[in-house]
Order: C-alpha cells, then structure tokens, then sequence
C-alpha cells in the first residue's frame, strides 16, 4: 500500500476507535488515563454490587470519544454487554419529557407558567381544588404537589398505553401535598401528567411524539419505548443474584419508560451541551436550555438545600456536588429501577463535557453510576489541565464536641415522618443521640451521635454521617448529613418532620387495622410481580397509638371521619416525596378501601365458592373476581386471563393463564383470585373430597 494512502487509512481508523467507542487507550490518545480511571471505576463498582452489565459513554464538544461495555447481557446464552446493549434509562427518561415540552415552548403552542387546566380540560380532582393552581413548570420541578407516585398499572404483563390517562383519572379520589409550588419533592405523578399534557396540545401519543421530535433527530434509532415487546437480545436482561428476572412492561413513558444505550442518549448530552443544536440541526432554542438550567427552588420552602436536587427542569440538579465541590458546574439525571437498572446522565456545559453510565441487575443503582461518571469527569478534568489533580478524600476526623441544651433535648425528642415510614429520636444519659426507624418494629437506625462544633450529631468513628435539630415555619425537623459520589464531599437533606403525640385514632378504623385488603382494580403484574401475599395490610406503630403506617404514615383528619386518614400532613421537601390518603368508599354493599387509585375489598366480604360449576362474569368496572375456598379439593378454571390460587398464609400455591386445573390441601381456607376484561365469564368448577 501506498504509504501516504496506508497513512490517511490509520488516520481514519484512529477516528473511528474515537467516536465509534471501541475505547482504546494508545498513547496519544488524550482521554487514556480518563477511560482507564472509568474502566477501574466500572470495574470495582461491578465487583461491590454484583451487577451484570454496565456501560458508559463520554461526550466532548460534538462528538463521543468513547463508549464501552462491560460485562454480560444474558448469562444464560453467554451474550455479551455491547455498546448497542438497550437498558432501562429510568428516570433519565424525565429528561426527554422536558425536552419534549420546550420543543412545544418554543413554538408558543405551551407556556410555562399557564395552569395545566388550560391544556388538559377534564384534568380535576374535586376533593381540593387546588389542582388548578398546577403549573407546567411545577409539573417539570416536581412542586406540582401531586401525591408522586401511582404504581397501578406502571408495570404490566403486556403493554398499556393508557397508565398515564388511568394515572389522571385516579387523582380525583385524591388531594394535593400542599399548596402548588410551595416545595418541591421528586414526583413521578408529575411527569406522567407530561404525557397527557402533550397529547392534549399536539393529539399525539407521547412515544410518538418524543421518536418523531427528539429522538429520530437526534440520531437515537435504537431507543424506544415498550409500546411493544422490546426485540430479542437486544437488552441487558436484569438479575437477582444469579436468577434472570422476567423483564415487564414499564408504561411509566415520560417518568421513567424509555430503552436505550448511553451511545445513543449521548446524543442528547451533545446537544445540550451545544445549546440545542446537533449536527446541524437545532433541537431547542438556547433560550430553552438556559431555562432547563436554572434552579427553580430559589424562592421555595427549602430550609436544608439538598444538592442533588437543585432541580432544573427535568434535571434533578443543575449544581452536581461532587463537580460543584471543584468548582465545575455539572446538571444531572439519575433515575433508578427497583435494583434492575440503574442510570446516569451528567453535562458539564462549560467545560463541554457529558457523560452517561447505566448498568444492571443485583441493586446497581444510580449512586454506583453517579460515582463512575464522577471519577470519568473529574479524570478528564486533570487530563485537560482544569483540575490540577483528583480530589482528595474527605478527613476522616471527628470534630469538637460541645455541650447539648436541655431545650434542644426536650423539644426535639420524640417522634418523626417521612414519606415512607417513622421515626424515633432520644437523647442518652451521655446526651448522646439516637435514631431508631420503624420496620416492623422499631430498629436502630443511628447510635452515639455526639453534637459537634459545627452544629451537627456525629459518632466518633463516622464523621460524615450526622443528623441536624432545626426549626422551620414553627416545625421541627432533622437533617441528615451523608457522604457521597466520589467521597470528597457530603450532601445534606432535610430528612424527618417532627409529630406530635396523638389520642387513638378513631373507633371505625382501629376496626379495620386487622383487616386483609385484596387489590381488585390491579393488574395480574401485581401478583406475578409480588409472588406471595397480594393484599394490603394496615400497621400499627409501637408507641404511636394516633398513628397508622399505610403506604405513607397516615392519621385522622381533622375533624375525624370513618371516612379518609389523612396522609398529607407533613410539610417536608425531600423525603416526603410519596404521599397517599386512605379512604373508604361504598362498593358491592360493603366498605372498601382505597389507597391512591388502587382499590381493595375486605377479606372478610370475600364470598365462598360453591362446591359444582360456576360462571363469574367480570363486570364493567373490570374488577379482579376473588373467591374463598375450602381447605382442601380441586378447581377447573377456564375463560380467565390470569388466575392465582394461594393458601391460608398467602402463599402462592399454583397460577396460570386461561385455563387450569390446580388442586390445594391445608390447614385452612384457600384463595383464588381471577382476571379478565369486562364482560368475560369465567368458569369455575370445584371439587372437594
């Protein structure tokens, strides 16, 4: 070969390996010790978790310089993690339902700050008509004060376009958090509203919209939505342990539905980092992403600013600590999945650098990816001469202590809330603090926490980990203090909201506490998902006699009604992010229970199958049909969607599609529980000895 051709072929070649992402690590190659560091910090994080597939991509200027993967993306056929590996993207989905709704922004068809009525005209939840106070950008800051987050219908066995709409009609049975716009709490229920919003304005289904608009001109062919099954090896395939699990279907579009590979979705890191231009085609005006970049809780009740959600719109913070700590301005978006996925997209838009990370499979989360996209950006930062070398690990030395008031121990002892459970806090003799959270039962949580010279309760050999007494708008509150990312710096968030003791609650729910609920208006994923007991059950709270724990901690309303608990009591940004009612509505001539938009009947009211043939009839309300039986025999199921069978302790004894004959033994009564479609009749025939 011809040795100028020969030299113009392995220039060629050399840009490839660059943008093409087969990560090469020559000499020369100026982002070398970037992806080594990012290649040691997959590596460990692989090793700490377990996790079966990660892989990365980094962004610079225009183009990605590299992308890699890791790992495997099905250990049963021996596939390996490629970079056109799909993942779940998670919440990073939310990214492109903000991106989407500057698109429509930009061509004056939406404006920001206009009520969500003004779009949506059958939006309503009459029990508080606050809702129409809801603006698009709370709905994109997660200040909508929406209660966060309706799982019915999010995961199903077979597509179902229609969660976002069923989610919307499910807010009329609820109330708002607080009044709009107060604070904000990360709110999956808000970006679902995206999708109805999008649809009322173009007359577009949201993943058509977001493949015509964002994606197909941003290059990301490959990325999709489950609107049908996702093609075969064409995903990391989650585990638990070493068990495959069964990859279901996420209709959470806008909030967190989206399948793609960081290649791919480092195209949209481009083009924001270009100010909404890829290639040569504007996406977003500059306008637009300087208004995604602002932080919108300046002005908001926000007593302990929580860095990681210095919320933009759609990113959770446009002030990344672990960067921020260094003096870089980086906007994030995680997102998580229940430890199948986890993800990360960080922009540093100065420096025109992004990076994203997703991995899978055994709790690989988003912290994990976070910590990796710190350590590729900061490595790239030494390499380019911004930084003069990686920051050091914080010292790990205990502060001062000083003497605690006795008014502090007295008016901040007792117990606390958050969105997803109770708290206790005490003082020691040693005036020592712990912090104990209820399980099942109460579990120390912090021990031998010592007040610190700057304010802080820390143990003696942690001193990053520390909890905070403040008061705020006449409530009092603690703060917890926790290390972070690449461990050089710490985030501190406003975690529990002070309770007051309370009188019993009243006599018509202390009578339904030793209730079972049964979920009727659920999808069959319910059960296939929980593979054990499927209802609901109230807890009671040690020490805690006003109080309940339902899916939020819940109390009477004032004045109290046999009626409704109230689960929107507290005033806490963060960590009070998922909060639902409890009510009681009139259904079959008996009292069922209602939690957000899932319905439940007693397992008292539960009729008994007869012995012989029988034709349920699933109704218009497509109710799940729930039947007693007896403690042991045989039933013939035919006609049904779905059907489970479980014993007396809720175990799952046996479950199908259609048709089935199981048979069942015990000590005590057997459960079935059928699905269908309304209208369906569904034959069953028991046996007994």
């Amino acid at each position: 070969m011809h040795i100028q051709l020969f030299l113009k072929v392995c220039c060629v070649l050399c840009a490839v390996l660059m943008t093409a992402g087969c990560g090469t690590s020559q000499s020369g190659n100026p982002y070398a010790a970037t992806i080594a560091e990012g290649r040691r910090a997959v590596q460990e994080a692989m090793a700490e978790t377990g996790a079966t597939a990660v892989s990365v991509a980094l962004v610079d200027g225009n183009r990605v310089v590299w992308a890699e993967a890791f790992g495997v993306a099905d250990r049963e056929t021996d596939r390996k993690a490629a970079t056109n590996t799909l993942f779940a993207a998670c919440s990073v989905s939310k990214m492109l339902a903000a991106v989407s709704v500057m698109i429509l922004v930009d061509q004056g068809l939406i404006s920001l700050d206009e009520p969500v009525t003004t779009y949506i005209g059958d939006f309503s939840m009459p029990l508080d008509p606050r809702y129409r106070d809801i603006t698009v950008r709370m709905l994109l800051s997660h200040s909508s004060a929406l209660p966060g987050n309706d799982m019915r219908g999010a995961v199903t066995v077979a597509p179902f376009p229609g969660y976002a709409a069923q989610m919307m009609d499910g807010l009329k049975y609820q109330r708002l958090k607080h009044d709009p716009g107060m604070y904000s709490a990360y709110n999956n229920d808000g970006f679902t509203m995206i999708e109805n919003l999008i649809k009322a304005v173009t007359g577009r289904e949201y993943p058509d919209f977001v493949r015509e608009t964002v994606l197909e001109p941003l290059g990301m062919h490959s990325s999709r939505y489950q609107t049908v099954p996702l093609p075969e090896n064409a995903y990391a395939r989650p585990y638990a342990g070493d068990t495959g699990l069964k990859l279901y279907f996420y209709n959470v579009y806008a909030t967190g539905g989206l399948f793609t590979t960081p290649e791919e979705l480092s195209h949209l890191a481009i083009m924001l980092i270009n100010r909404g231009v890829y290639g040569s085609r504007r996406i977003l005006s500059e306008w637009a992403i300087a208004a995604m970049a602002q932080d919108q809780r300046l002005g908001s009740f926000n007593p302990v600013p929580f860095d990681e959600s210095r919320f933009g719109l759609g990113w959770d913070t446009v002030a990344q600590p672990g960067l921020s700590a260094v003096g870089i301005t980086s906007w994030q978006k995680t997102g998580d999945m229940n430890g199948f996925y986890g993800a990360n997209l960080a922009v540093l838009p100065e420096e025109k650098l992004g990076v994203v990370v997703f991995g899978a499979s055994n709790g690989f989360d988003s912290a994990q990816a976070v910590k990796i996209s710190e350590r590729i950006l900061l490595r790239a930062l030494v390499s380019r001469g911004r930084l003069a070398a990686m920051p050091k690990q914080l010292p790990a030395t205990p502060l001062p202590l000083q003497p605690v008031a006795s008014e502090e121990k007295s008016a901040f002892t007792g117990h606390y809330a958050s969105g997803t459970t109770a708290y206790r806090l005490s003082f020691g003799a040693d005036d020592s603090l712990s912090v104990d959270e209820f399980q099942n039962d109460w579990t120390s949580k912090y021990q031998n926490l010592k007040l610190r010279s700057d304010g802080w309760y820390a143990a003696d050999d942690d001193p990053f980990t520390a909890v905070r007494l403040l008061t705020r708008g006449g409530r009092r509150y603690y703060a917890l203090r926790m290390k972070r990312g690449y461990g050089h710096y710490t985030v501190r968030i406003l975690f529990g909201q002070r309770i007051d003791d309370r009188p019993a609650l009243s006599a018509g729910w202390q009578a339904r506490v030793a209730e079972q609920w049964l979920p009727v208006n659920a999808d069959p994923w319910w059960c296939l998902l929980l593979q054990g007991d499927p209802g609901f059950h109230f807890r009671t709270i040690t020490g805690m006699d006003g109080y309940l724990m339902g899916n939020s901690v819940l109390r009477d309303m004032a004045p109290p009604t046999d009626a409704r608990l109230d689960g929107m009591f507290l005033t806490l940004p963060d960590s009070g992010r998922d909060l639902q009612d409890a009510g009681i509505e009139s259904w079959d001539g008996q009292n069922w229970l209602r939690l957000g938009s899932t319905l439940y009947r007693p397992l008292s009211g539960v009729p008994t199958l007869p012995a012989g043939a029988t034709a349920v009839v699933i109704g218009d309300d497509g109710f799940a049909e729930w039947r007693r039986l007896p403690t042991s025999g045989s039933v013939s199921i035919s006609g049904a969607g779905h059907w489970f069978l479980y014993d007396a302790d809720w175990n799952e004894l046996a479950s199908g599609e259609g048709s089935g004959t199981p048979s069942f033994s015990g000590a005590g009564a057997n459960y079935l529980v059928a699905f269908g479609t309304p209208g369906t009749t569904i034959n069953l025939n028991l046996s007994t000895p």
